[in-house]
């Protein structure tokens, strides 16, 4: 197994769909909230795998990682571990996404804060290699996320690529923002929206018909919807799975059970993906060697995966054509 995780670290990968925050390792959690006498949960101090029975519970605790960020100065130790993350997975190109608006509340600058995220980045020589997805929350309403996004627009040379919608799908429209969306489209932003995780199908279809997104993150709902998967397939719509993150949250029964081979099977458009690395205590490539070892796919199945990622990417066509090149001659 060892062997096996090895060979696939080496490889180079794409990741779309990972947060900021979820990338923090047990180390620099424990230094910050000592550093600014913040209490943390037993289960993180620990660096404890748990499952979480609702996403309340995983809000909590992900809220409880943003607690210890006190001030701006503290998100230099968090660029610190998405770097030393991106390394370790030989991850070639990256679109991190990041929920400002807990931070924005505390007074924080986005600016200030973009400017030492990328200087970290640039310091480290990945600023060809990290990008960054700024998301808004679908249950903090429409005019939060008309504010947040007005900071993107705002700000310049900050490896901004995308826009993407988090939170509650339950009981809240994402066609709401749709012209919120369409404004960043217009100005030249990508747009992805997480869907089909705790919501259902019809979740997703309002995101397709109404945010014109070509990119779901999870969308693993619309298994139950075979118009839909049909729609997805034939439209070349982008899935952003990440089977432990959904197994961890009780999406799906266990690994095995995971839509994500009914996926492949069918030939969706799709890329591997690792969410909240930190809290789940794994990594992009436990990702790959638990694909190969519990559906028995083959290292082709891997590579037409980064192949999508590549082509799903919010990057010029002459970064897309470079991926591309990569993939196709090292793996």
């Amino acid at each position: 197994m060892q062997q096996l995780k090895d060979q696939l670290q080496a490889l180079p990968k794409i990741e779309l769909h990972v947060h900021l925050e979820a990338c923090i390792s047990l180390g620099t959690l424990q230094y910050l909230a000592k550093k600014n006498n913040i209490n943390i949960p037993k289960h993180l101090s620990q660096g404890d795998n748990i499952s979480f029975r609702n996403f309340d519970e995983f809000v909590q605790t992900f809220y409880a990682i943003c607690n210890v960020i006190t001030e701006e100065s503290d998100f230099k130790f968090l660029a610190k571990d998405l770097i030393d993350y991106v390394k370790r997975n030989n991850i070639i190109y990256c679109e991190v996404s990041f929920t400002p608006i807990i931070y924005l509340n505390k007074g924080f600058s986005f600016f200030k804060i973009m400017e030492i995220l990328n200087n970290e980045i640039a310091f480290n020589g990945l600023s060809g290699v990290i990008y960054f997805i700024i998301d808004t929350q679908r249950d903090h309403g429409l005019g939060i996320g008309e504010m947040v996004f007005n900071k993107v627009l705002q700000t310049k040379n900050a490896n901004i690529v995308g826009i993407g919608m988090t939170g509650l799908e339950i009981g809240y429209n994402s066609a709401d923002y749709t012209n919120l969306y369409r404004k960043m489209y217009d100005a030249g932003y990508g747009g992805t929206v997480h869907a089909g995780e705790y919501g259902g199908a019809a979740a997703v279809w309002t995101c397709l018909n109404d945010l014109k997104v070509k990119r779901i993150g999870h969308g693993i709902q619309s298994i139950t919807d075979d118009k839909l998967m049909n729609y997805i397939k034939e439209h070349n719509i982008h899935l952003e799975v990440s089977p432990t993150s959904n197994v961890r949250l009780c999406r799906t029964d266990s690994y095995a059970k995971h839509p994500i081979k009914k996926f492949i099977e069918m030939g969706i458009n799709l890329g591997i993906n690792s969410d909240d690395p930190g809290i789940f205590n794994t990594d992009l490539t436990d990702e790959y060697v638990n694909l190969l070892t519990t559906f028995n796919f083959d290292t082709g199945v891997l590579k037409q995966c980064n192949i999508n990622a590549a082509n799903a990417a919010f990057a010029p066509v002459e970064k897309k054509q470079y991926l591309l090149t990569t993939i196709n001659h090292l793996w």
